[in-house]
Formats: structure tokens, sequence, C-alpha cells
């Protein structure tokens, strides 16, 4: 499940779009992860899912005024797609759109 969940974020990584902030390589992220860094891509989805479920369509990895955040978009139930930006070194829900 931790690989299949890697390789999504990988292949997402190639179709996502940078916005304001330094893009993180997947080869950073995974080190980042491996040196307690940030948490683990699977926990932050977990909990994103809980209070916002759904299909992850896309992830980015990005450090942004010195904190790490992933920028997350879902696919909901009723086909609406949000963006969600978490901390990834804490795991706090930063900010909630939808993308229309």
């Amino acid at each position: 499940m931790k690989q299949r969940l890697l390789l999504l974020i990988l292949l997402c990584w190639g179709a996502a779009t940078g916005v304001a902030g330094q893009d993180i390589s997947p080869s950073q992220a995974l080190k980042l992860q491996q040196q307690g860094v940030i948490l683990p891509m699977s926990q932050l989805l977990r909990q994103v899912r809980q209070r916002y479920p759904g299909e992850l369509l896309n992830a980015e990895l990005e450090r942004d005024d010195g904190i790490y955040e992933y920028e997350l978009k879902i696919l909901n139930p009723q086909g609406q797609v949000w963006e969600i930006e978490v901390n990834a070194q804490t795991g706090a829900i930063l900010e909630v759109e939808r993308d229309d």
C-alpha cells in the first residue's frame, strides 16, 4: 500500500504545476520523511480523508516561508474537486478551497 501511494505521488508530481514556494522533488520528499522532518504521506492522507473523503488526484510538496506543505487535490463523492493545503510537519490543515 505504501509503495502504491508513493508511486501515485510520484506520478502526480509530474503533472503538478508550480505555485509560489520551492517545489520539493520526490527524492527530496522521501529523504525528508526518512529523516523525520515531514510526516508520512499515508498518515496525512488518512487524516485529510476523515474530513474530506474522496480520491487523491494530485499531490505536491513545497517549502513556503520555511514550512513544508502538501497541496492535495481530492475528488469527493459528489464529483467536486477540493484543494487542501496541509502542513507536512504537523498534519494541520492550513487551507481548503473548492477547485472550480
